[in-house]
């Protein structure tokens, strides 16, 4: 292929220059190329790293055919970096050694990968500039891609310059980026690039058409010369009519492979079957088939290739164009001969990738080893490899029963992996293979998993349900936690119910059909059976099954046999209940046991829920701080923002902008995935906001909204805000009624947060001693119970009740506790609203001001908290996904902005900053 000086690229080479630039004055860049095959983004990154001498260059480039290998991309861009990996914190030393396949152990978590390839980018940049060119981006393996776009979106500032070159449709990972589109050649460059290819003169008429067909491709202009020159154009007449570009090319590449001698075109097929471009497997297996390094010479001459001791494709177009245009049978006999060339102990994936492809018909042997090629590859992290292996393994298997429930286990682990459409289309190759019943079941249940992952709106439940029905008789267990499975998808659809079938209670009087629980019972059995009957005949009559639910759960827990997968629908309960230390317990473990793990793609959410513990408990700082940690992994992996607690807490500062924003996101969300649950969650939160506020008649509104549905583990606490509100609003029908079916909870649970609740809700009712008793109770009980937020709002309406009473002194005692601990944990709103009690007894009170009042970000607070609580920079990195010179490089924004210029007076600064 001839060599052009980059002609019609100026603006594109400047906006490249531009990345180099900043990196040598220690700024970070990402910038994304797309564009059509042949349209020069290869040419363009040749020509940047020839431009960057003084930086270090790290290369990954995509192969088609190396997608299903896990975490290859990885492999090539940390391969120059391993002298480095000693630096790691010990838990990234484990992803990457494990991803990498140094060592063997839990597959490790997307993200803690991330962070480890980001750290040692990272480390590499203190000693020089570093450029990263990842070209193919599409053929990168979506492992190895997730890992790489992480680095991209928290490289800030660090001397890093990221340029990934990809085509139009390129993996999802990579939006959001800077991106400079690729099009092609202005009318004049594309004659120039023509008339300097082609030398004398043109006929005019050829020109145009080649011109028109080549539509300011560079690689096309070149090649439809190459034509031209063998005349294989005749005149122009024989252009191929209005194809796309990239067909064209690759049909200019296959006409000049007719022209090569058959064992360079052979060759040419080993090295365009082995992607990895390992020379010692190239030439064992061209050896096999009788080929010799001189084989290579007329392809090298051609322009097709780069033969120096490995091999390379001049483009990937020209791989494709070898590999595509050999038959069935050469493609076979020449994997055969790589699978044979490949010896060591640690290749098993490679040689048997090959040994898949050429088999000729269905191979038990091969399709059994193609399986632990999965098991490997989910090892380590990769899903869509495994999944690729088992799709592999599901052609080859000779049995149909077997065939179909290997289809089947690959359609889970894509659904796994993130594939819905590749999970359906297995699900209908599985129920094809085998007429079976328990096939034809099996199929039902993941086309309702399919289902409910998409959307786990009012699809789901009716679904779910239907093939646990069908699995009732065949796989008794499974049918179980398919009937857990529906029960639990009702109820996060709740009120969102498109008709009556689907309802939680319909639903659930259709799992009390399920089949007997084994004995013992797992709690998940044991929660199933409380469910039913929780959702059919009553909160009192579920309330002993549902707490020997919680009993066993924790007991499972702490013996390692739980069953995954439950924790959520368990915690719901809990909150049900009014367990409120159980709920605690499951919430901090949870974080835990994640964190332990290096499961940060789970941790979000853990994060978010531990953070409602401690707003419940009155600990907003630490709330923020997990709040913070739950963002900015979330930031980190482009997931959507959950923004219930954050909202539950800004109803409690008062922050009423913020909460309503918050209370209108969450319905919309829930709107769109039909999931009614989170409007319970939003109307929860707006009355809390709305009773501190003292708008009641708004707070009635959202709590009777919330009240209306019976959704578990909300409905009781909904109605503490409901009888609070109407009673304000002297809506006392409304307040006596929503007392009742409270009272009814409380007492079947038994539970100190229960009771407190329950007697300061009847309290509010209440008139003379039976308020005043009441409120003593609800006190009493409180005191016994982790959620502060509730026993400050008793001591504030006692104190209120008090006033009215015209018992001065006892009131300011009690308003006085209110304020005391509304001001600690910083809910200005209920704070606010015991001063204005406070002073209607005639004490006055004196708001000081507490913690920092300079204008810090979010990052930068999130950083100063973690810095005051004495975690290091690496540390902080870790937490914040960031790299340990971004943290540096806030920190000195922080100094500079305190006036302080250590961390002991950083310290002392922040003591008093909740």
């Amino acid at each position: 292929m001839p060599t052009v000086t980059l002609v019609g690229r100026h603006r594109e080479q400047q906006q490249l220059q531009q990345l180099l630039d900043a990196a040598r004055r220690g700024e970070s860049g990402v910038l994304v190329l797309r564009g059509d095959a042949g349209i020069g983004k290869t040419t363009l990154l040749t020509d940047l790293v020839d431009n960057a001498p003084d930086l270090r260059v790290l290369r990954v480039r995509g192969a088609e055919m190396e997608m299903e290998l896990t975490y290859s991309g990885v492999q090539q861009l940390c391969g120059p970096l391993m002298s480095l990996i000693g630096q790691l914190p010990e838990p990234q030393l484990d992803a990457l050694e494990i991803a990498l396949g140094r060592k063997r152990g839990r597959a490790p978590d997307r993200l803690l990968l991330g962070l480890a390839v980001l750290t040692l980018v990272g480390e590499a940049s203190r000693a020089s500039p570093i450029l990263c060119v990842v070209d193919d981006a599409q053929w990168v393996d979506s492992a190895s891609v997730q890992a790489l776009a992480f680095v991209a979106r928290r490289i800030h500032v660090d001397p890093v310059a990221m340029v990934f070159a990809t085509r139009d449709r390129g993996p999802d990972a990579l939006t959001g980026h800077c991106e400079l589109s690729l099009q092609g050649l202005e009318d004049h460059d594309a004659r120039l690039v023509l008339s300097t290819a082609i030398p004398g003169r043109l006929n005019d008429s050829v020109a145009e058409t080649v011109l028109a067909e080549a539509n300011g491709n560079p690689l096309a202009l070149l090649e439809l010369h190459n034509a031209l020159i063998r005349g294989e154009l005749a005149g122009g007449y024989g252009l191929a009519n209005a194809t796309r570009t990239e067909t064209q090319i690759e049909r200019t590449f296959v006409s000049r492979l007719r022209a090569l001698p058959s064992e360079t075109k052979t060759f040419l097929l080993v090295a365009a079957a082995e992607s990895t471009a390992r020379p010692e497997w190239l030439w064992a297996a061209a050896h096999r088939l009788g080929i010799g390094p001189e084989a290579a010479a007329p392809a090298e001459a051609a322009g097709l290739i780069a033969a120096q001791g490995s091999v390379r494709f001049r483009h990937p177009l020209i791989r494709a164009a070898v590999y595509h245009s050999s038959s069935a049978a050469e493609r076979r006999r020449v994997h055969a001969a790589l699978a044979a060339s490949i010896a060591g102990p640690d290749d098993d994936d490679h040689r048997v990738w090959h040994r898949a492809h050429a088999a000729e018909a269905p191979d038990a042997q091969t399709a059994d080893d193609l399986e632990r090629s999965a098991e490997r590859a989910r090892a380590r992290g990769g899903l869509s490899a495994a999944a690729s292996f088992l799709e592999h393994a599901t052609k080859l298997t000779p049995d149909p029963f077997v065939r179909a429930s290997r289809a089947l286990d690959a359609a889970m682990t894509s659904l796994e992996a993130g594939m819905p459409d590749s999970a359906t289309r297995l699900v209908a190759s599985a129920a094809a293979a085998a007429d079976d019943e328990l096939i034809a079941a099996r199929c039902e249940l993941i086309r309702a998993k399919i289902a409910f992952a998409a959307s786990r709106g009012s699809d789901a439940p009716p679904l779910l349900l239907a093939a646990a029905q069908r699995m009732q008789r065949l796989d008794p267990s499974e049918s179980r936690k398919a009937y857990l499975g529906a029960v639990l998808a009702s109820i996060l659809v709740g009120r969102m119910a498109t008709d009556q079938h689907n309802s939680s209670p319909s639903v659930a009087k259709a799992a009390s059909n399920a089949p007997a629980a084994p004995h013992p019972p797992r709690a998940l059995d044991v929660l199933l059976d409380g469910l039913v009957i929780r959702l059919t005949e009553g909160y009192v009559a579920a309330a002993p099954r549902l707490r020997s639910a919680i009993r066993e759960y924790l007991r499972e827990r702490d013996i390692g046999v739980a069953e995954p997968g439950w924790h959520d629908l368990t915690a719901r309960v809990c909150l049900d209940l009014f367990d409120q230390d159980a709920y605690n317990f499951l919430a901090a473990r949870q974080v835990e046991d994640l964190r332990a793990a290096g499961a940060l793609t789970m941790l979000p959410v853990a994060l978010v829920t531990f953070a409602g513990v401690c707003v419940s408990a009155g600990n907003f700082g630490q709330a923020d701080a997990l709040l913070d940690e739950s963002a900015a992994i979330i930031a980190a992996t482009g997931a959507p923002p959950r923004p219930a607690i954050k909202t539950y807490l800004a109803a409690y500062r008062g922050q009423e902008q913020i909460c309503r924003e918050g209370v209108q996101q969450t319905v919309d969300s829930a709107a769109s995935r039909g999931e009614g649950y989170d409007v319970s969650v939003a109307m929860y939160a707006a009355a809390i906001l709305h009773n501190g506020l003292g708008q009641y008649q708004e707070a009635f509104n959202a709590a009777a909204s919330g009240a209306r549905y019976d959704d578990v583990g909300m409905c009781g606490y909904l109605l503490g805000e409901l009888i609070e509100a109407a009673v304000r609003c002297k809506e006392h029908n409304a307040a006596t009624e929503a007392l009742g079916r409270l009272l009814k909870r409380t007492k079947a649970s038994g539970t100190p947060t229960a009771l407190g609740i329950g007697a300061s809700a009847t309290a509010l009712v209440s008139d003379g001693s039976i308020a005043d008793a009441a409120y003593r109770e609800a006190i009493t009980h409180l005191r016994r119970s982790p959620v502060a937020v509730h026993l400050a709002r008793t001591h504030l309406t006692y104190g209120e009740w008090l006033r009215r009473e015209r018992r001065r002194s006892e009131a300011r005692s009690q308003l006085r506790i209110a304020y005391d601990m509304f001001a600690q944990m910083g809910a200005a709103g209920f704070a606010e609203r015991a001063r204005r009690e406070l002073s209607a007894t005639g004490e006055a009170v004196y708001v000081q001001p507490t913690g920092i009042t300079v204008d810090l970000t979010t990052q930068e607070s999130h950083i100063a908290r973690l810095a005051r609580d004495g975690y290091t920079n690496a540390e902080i990195a870790g937490l914040l996904f960031i790299s340990a010179r971004t943290v540096e490089w806030h920190l000195s924004k922080i100094f500079a902005k305190l006036g302080v210029t250590s961390r002991r007076e950083l310290r002392a600064i922040l003591m008093e900053s909740p």
